[in-house]
């Protein structure tokens, strides 16, 4: 039997296909590919993300390596360490990724109202969309760097963002504004761009570009080269934010140079992309199969 979805439960004569009322309703389709992707991808690579965070804390020895850092997170809390922080990534990542599409699709589709796509409009749509998503979740973002650090261990959720407030003040509840905003809106911008160029190329005619394999191949590549791009602000991003003190963002920036080189500012650049991709991927690739 084919669910649908009731939209006056007075009269089922009213019932329509739930596939039907979702396609006729981009935004509801964005919030399920958004959530959807956001919950199973969050509790999936949470590991990538507390293991990244270990290798870019300023205070941890500058020769930590992956293996390293793996095996400091199993020393602390063995094997459920690696799933520190996952409240606030949950709360950010779940409304976040779903605002952030929704948001995404719904400038874009304004941009491109008669049909005119190009790589700017496509940009900009990701940009715009990711600036007001941060700026929405910031104290989560900071909440979350802290606990997958491992030096900082609050008990709940609201119990961390209230010490936070009362013991530091809430401009530290929004650390690391800056160059969250300089990794994440670039990161969109840069990933729709490419995401939707890849998507309405077919490189064989029998290739079909709305296949799932297709678009998540698309996303992936797309994720991967937008993540490389902007990985120095995501190791700026996690000093900041770990960091007792204030630390300003060319503090950080002179910071890292001294310590770790060059080469610093893409420390976890592995962990990212590959985190970063499959998110991405398979949040589109969602969205896409549900149009």
């Amino acid at each position: 039997m084919e669910s649908t979805f009731d939209i006056n439960r007075s009269n089922s004569n009213n019932n329509i296909p739930v596939n039907s009322f979702v396609h006729d309703h981009p935004i509801l389709k964005s919030f399920i590919a958004g959530s959807t992707s956001g919950l199973f991808s969050t509790v999936v690579f949470q590991p990538f993300d507390v293991v990244k965070t270990v290798l870019q804390d300023p205070r941890n020895d500058k020769k930590l390596g992956i293996i390293n850092a793996t095996k400091s997170v199993w020393q602390q809390e063995s094997f459920f360490g690696f799933w520190r922080g996952l409240s606030p990534s949950l709360v950010r990542n779940i409304p976040g990724i779903a605002i952030h599409i929704s948001l995404t699709q719904l400038i874009y589709s304004y941009l491109t109202k008669n049909n005119q796509t190009s790589m700017v409009k496509s940009g900009v749509a990701g940009f715009s969309a990711r600036c007001i998503t941060v700026s929405v979740l910031m104290p989560f973002t900071v909440l979350k760097t802290r606990v997958e650090s491992g030096q900082y261990h609050y008990t709940t959720l609201t119990r961390g963002l209230s010490d936070i407030y009362r013991l530091e003040g809430w401009k530290v509840l929004c650390r690391g504004w800056t160059p969250t905003i300089l990794r994440d809106a670039p990161f969109s911008a840069l990933y729709f761009m490419i995401f939707i160029k890849l998507k309405n190329i077919i490189l064989l005619e029998e290739i079909d570009n709305k296949q799932p394999l297709y678009i998540f191949g698309c996303g992936l590549l797309a994720g991967g080269l937008a993540s490389c791009i902007t990985q120095p602000f995501d190791v700026i991003k996690t000093s900041q934010q770990v960091s007792k003190e204030k630390l300003l963002l060319i503090d950080a920036f002179i910071m890292i140079k001294r310590k770790y080189g060059i080469a610093g500012y893409f420390k976890g650049l592995s962990l990212r992309v590959l985190r970063r991709s499959l998110m991405a991927a398979m949040t589109w690739t969602v969205y896409e199969k549900l149009s």
